[in-house]
């Protein structure tokens, strides 16, 4: 006895629900994705976070700065994103005694390969502006 003995059918086998195999739209067809500044500033903000000698910059109010650096912050970035392309500036801190040069890179890397990989937007070029050198903590200090 089949299901159709019973009034109903069986899902899937009404010829004339069957509709033609379609091949897969091509991405391109779908339509458009466009990432806004903000989400690239976002994710160059916590990249700076995840080196190690780099973190946000103190805040400064007319000038002056207020604290020190923050850590645990994400740092202060500006992205300009055109098509998939984008253009990204960031102030940050460097802990001392570490090289300006070798954080800075590490930075510029850091910021390309998680821009890229979380948004599929390529940067282009990345600005680091380094503000302030940390200084270690009062207790971490040896004297000799």
């Amino acid at each position: 006895m089949n299901a159709t003995a019973f009034g109903g059918s069986v899902p899937g086998t009404d010829p004339a629900a069957r509709t033609e195999h379609r091949a897969p739209v091509r991405p391109e067809d779908r339509g458009r994705l466009t990432v806004d500044d903000r989400v690239v500033e976002k994710v160059a903000g916590y990249a700076v976070m995840s080196v190690k000698d780099a973190a946000a910059a103190p805040r400064r109010v007319l000038g002056m700065r207020i604290g020190g650096a923050r850590p645990d912050d994400a740092a202060s970035v500006q992205a300009q994103v055109q098509d998939d392309l984008a253009s990204v500036h960031v102030s940050i801190a460097v802990r001392w005694p570490r090289s300006v040069q070798q954080v800075a890179d590490e930075v510029r890397e850091r910021i390309r390969s998680q821009v890229t990989s979380l948004t599929g937007v390529r940067v282009d070029h990345v600005d680091v502006e380094v503000v302030s050198m940390t200084l270690p903590d009062p207790a971490q200090r040896r004297v000799t």
